[in-house]
């Protein structure tokens, strides 16, 4: 039936595979090496050796069968082809019929699961490391050999994906043929639109980049004694365990604060996030540790042509979320550093981010009366403390911060399953306050706990998980007893299919996308059009939202968003534009000079004079 309604709309369907060298965790992009392509229908064979090369067949008649897409997209892109609309992956579709039962996904292990014969694993490895990997240059015996290899691959993904379609018709095709292919379509070209995201690569200020990392030991050592002189927390350059017990005990979080096996107080990034806002010294002594932990300034990895780079892995997490390689995504940098985003000359960057997108996707999924009319204020938040009469009705982010913040992660612990107890620790509240809030909470959002447990009995019965565009996820045996794992997976598996649709939207207007982040992605346009893409590229995040979130046509729902431009440098919050400040002071001091903060000033150009407030008309 699915191969059947393939050929009914596709002139070719097409399984390819490609070698290549380069590395997007290093900047680089791909340097190929040959292409196969493998028509299903005629049996026809095209093969291309070489850095360049044009696609065989037109991009409106033609579906891509691969495993892992995001390599055949960037080696399309690296010959020069602008990348194809279809895609059907093997490795991600090999994912929503087995990710939770099984852990591995290769085109090795998934072929193994259908008694499909492969090389190897060892003469993988042999021909990448010994072969591809260990020369600049190809004898033509050696290039044979490659395109072999490459060859093999086909043949063994053309057996798995007819093998994956008589699957998923046994178990998944209760739509019919068409829906299965459209939810395919749409991961595939995720997962493809994804390679384009980490060729175009982020732009840096690679300069000021470059003088920081020439000063980083000087930084490093002066940061050092400014922490030390106010917290006391180094000895001999070392952060001392008895030191940092002493730092939390003086600061009154010794009732509260996580403790290693060993029964010492945790120092890592994780715990420090956790209660960064429970007290300003804390905030104080995270931030000086992400850039003094640092071997070398990680999230930056600028390739030849001054673009940061890092790779995604799509689908990467159990709620499908996008995964990217965390040391070098610029967004995993110490935040202090993401001023050094900046736009290229004649462009604006921008970042956006879906408003306070959790409630937004449990609101609209449950049809909760009050939490939808929390969602329609500007704050939700703040509506959430208003309803429980905590503010008066003027109440702001601004005149309400604490207030704000507790009814904010009180509302977030609960939607996602945490225990009163456990939240109320991780926020320095006396248990009764904490077992209080989450009463007022729940009492509050009746309909979507009755809607959330109306979930978790269904997933129990079917034993997995699944989104509007069929993501699943097959929850083990253990993981039927963590409520946690049903309540999660909803809210953050749609927001993740949220950004996958303005992803490929945006791509396929012509939009530069320039990185991923949770709830959010960065673009860049053209200054001298800016107000009109601005526009056409806002209205298409909101749409993505309202094909998440809406049911039929009766329905108008979507999540808003927010956004910052970048010019010079991101805006920072205040803390972490401070420590960037004394950053930039310290490179002047070791190699005098004047070195701009690189921050963001008022830029009064009616051209842009866009405000987060304007509604248009979407």
């Amino acid at each position: 039936m699915i191969l059947e309604t393939l050929k009914e709309n596709f002139k070719y369907i097409v399984v390819v595979d490609t070698e290549f060298k380069g590395q997007q965790d290093e900047g680089l992009l791909n340097d190929p090496i040959c292409v196969v392509f493998d028509e299903i229908v005629n049996d026809k064979q095209h093969i291309f050796t070489g850095k360049k090369w044009k696609l065989p067949y037109p991009s409106k008649d033609t579906i891509y069968i691969c495993h892992n897409a995001i390599a055949e997209a960037h080696t399309f892109l690296a010959a020069g082809n602008k990348l194809p609309e279809f895609w059907w992956d093997t490795f991600i579709e090999d994912k929503k019929l087995y990710f939770g039962k099984v852990d591995k996904h290769s085109l090795l292990a998934a072929c193994g699961r259908y008694g499909i014969q492969t090389i190897s694993e060892d003469l993988k490895k042999y021909f990448i490391n010994k072969i591809i990997l260990a020369n600049e240059t190809y004898t033509d015996e050696q290039l044979q050999t490659i395109v072999n290899y490459c060859k093999s691959d086909v043949k063994a993904n053309k057996e798995l994906f007819l093998k994956q379609i008589e699957d998923i018709e046994k178990t998944r095709n209760l739509d019919g043929p068409q829906m299965v292919i459209s939810q395919a379509l749409f991961s595939g070209a995720a997962v493809a639109y994804t390679a384009q995201v980490e060729f175009n690569g982020i732009h840096v200020n690679n300069d000021l980049l470059n003088k920081i990392d020439d000063a980083f030991p000087y930084i490093k050592r002066k940061m050092i004694d400014e922490l030390n002189a106010e917290l006391d927390v180094y000895e001999n350059d070392v952060l001392k365990q008895h030191k940092f017990d002493e730092f939390v005990e003086r600061i009154g979080l010794a009732d509260v604060w996580p403790l290693t096996i060993t029964g010492q107080y945790k120092s890592d990034e994780k715990t420090l996030e956790t209660y960064e806002d429970t007290h300003p010294d804390i905030k104080k002594f995270k931030l000086a540790q992400q850039f003094i932990g640092a071997r070398k300034l990680k999230g930056f990895i600028v390739g030849p042509d001054g673009k940061a780079r890092c790779s995604y892995k799509m689908y990467g997490l159990k709620t499908g979320r996008t995964n990217p390689s965390t040391a070098k995504h610029p967004f995993n940098a110490p935040k202090a550093m993401r001023n050094l985003i900046k736009a290229p000359p004649g462009k604006i960057s921008v970042n956006f981010d879906y408003r306070s997108q959790e409630v937004a996707i449990a609101a609209y999924l449950s049809q909760d009366p009050n939490m939808m009319r929390a969602v329609e204020k500007n704050d939700p938040y703040i509506e959430i403390a208003f309803i429980n009469n905590a503010v008066p009705a003027d109440a702001t982010k601004e005149t309400h911060p604490q207030l704000r913040g507790l009814y904010k992660t009180t509302t977030l612990a609960a939607l996602y399953g945490q225990g009163a107890v456990n939240m109320s620790k991780r926020m320095n509240l006396i248990i009764d306050y904490g077992q209080d809030l989450f009463v007022k909470i729940k009492n509050t959002f009746l309909n979507y706990f009755v809607w959330a447990k109306t979930m978790f009995d269904k997933a129990i019965v079917n034993g997995f998980a699944e989104t509007k565009y069929g993501w699943r996820y097959y929850f083990k045996p253990g993981e039927l007893y963590n409520p946690r794992t049903f309540y999660n997976f909803p809210i953050q598996a749609h927001g993740s299919e949220m950004l996958r649709r303005a992803l490929i939207d945006l791509t396929k207007a012509g939009i530069e996308v320039n990185a991923l982040i949770h709830d959010g992605i960065v673009i860049t346009l053209d200054r001298k059009n800016f107000r009109k893409q601005f526009i056409k590229a806002k209205k298409i995040l909101i749409d993505a939202s309202k094909a998440i979130l809406n049911e039929d046509s009766s329905t108008n729902y979507f999540c808003d968003v927010d956004f910052q431009f970048i010019r010079t440098g991101m805006i920072q919050k205040k803390e972490d534009q401070k420590k960037f400040n004394r950053i930039i002071e310290l490179v002047n001091e070791y190699n005098p000079g004047k070195v701009s903060r690189g921050t963001q000033e008022e830029d009064q150009d009616p051209m842009i004079n866009i405000n987060n407030n304007i509604k248009y008309n979407i």
